[in-house]
């Protein structure tokens, strides 16, 4: 049985009014499933990270219902969700917000230190050690590579043990060879993380290779979501086809519910076990 443990609901974002709005989302409904780790992605500008910020308790929804564990995320008082953000949720930004005047390990404390409660020594050491970070501790961010810098801010999000981690393009600021190994590096503590992760990334290779399920948004709306390979093999839309790097796109008329001709391939039909794309026209 599914165990859904944060959801969306006709969730809507609109930023300005009159001619002039922002309709970042557009009735968004989404369920996250315990324990999966799961892709957000879609083009720029198409409210990826604006459908983050709304499931983790950043940015109120204009209307509709954000549900973590079946609680309305904003009918709690705003001191009851800042410190459900701080122990139950963890957040990696493109930027990393380390505080320059302290130093490694005070950064990564800092929750732990905001929330009143005592650090895990052993756990610092085994997620320190895992990242890379133990000769670096005593250090000043700026003494560090971006790469270092993003390990820091990974390994405070992950020092408090959160439920959910909630990742917004944590790899784009870093360069290539960077990047990848960050990746990687972030792939090995997915693979032993027991909570569940949202990843939002336009990068479809690092949503392949990361996640087990995928959202795909376009212009403020779900295209599709299921599994990763689900969503490769089956997009069910030319908009999310093109998403997921698909460049083999045809025009085409569909037959029956099952049947579909290839325009301009004479008597050329393709025989669906699933229904035809919906965009076949």
């Amino acid at each position: 049985m599914r165990e859904i443990v944060l959801e969306a609901r006709a969730v809507t974002r609109t930023y300005g009014t009159g001619t002039g709005a922002t309709h970042a989302l557009r009735g968004v409904d989404v369920e996250i499933e315990q324990g999966r780790f799961t892709a957000i992605i879609g083009a720029s500008g198409c409210g990826k990270s604006t459908l983050l910020q709304a499931l983790g308790g950043l940015d109120a929804p204009t209307s509709g219902k954000v549900l973590l564990e079946g609680q309305d995320l904003y009918a709690l008082p705003d001191a009851a969700l800042a410190r459900l953000r701080r122990t139950r949720l963890g957040f990696v930004f493109q930027a990393f917000h380390l505080l320059p005047e302290y130093t490694v390990r005070d950064n990564i404390l800092l929750p732990l230190l905001l929330d009143k409660r005592e650090p895990d020594e052993e756990y610092l050491a085994l997620l320190t050690r895992q990242l890379g970070l133990t000769a670096l501790l005593q250090r000043q961010p700026t003494q560090l590579s971006g790469g270092q810098q993003q390990r820091a801010a990974l390994a405070r999000i992950l020092v408090g043990k959160p439920r959910i981690l909630m990742l917004d393009e944590p790899f784009s600021a870093l360069d290539s060879y960077l990047r990848e190994e960050v990746e990687g590096e972030v792939g090995s503590l997915l693979a032993n993380f027991v909570g569940t992760a949202l990843l939002v990334t336009h990068n479809r290779d690092e949503a392949y290779r990361l996640c087990k399920e995928m959202i795909v948004l376009n212009e403020g709306q779900v295209l599709r979501a299921g599994t990763t390979k689900a969503v490769f093999a089956d997009p069910q839309s030319i908009a999310a086809a093109r998403l997921t790097g698909c460049k083999n796109i045809l025009p085409c008329t569909p037959l029956d519910s099952h049947t579909v001709r290839l325009d301009g391939w004479d008597t050329t039909c393709l025989l669906y076990t699933s229904p035809s794309p919906r965009d076949c026209s």
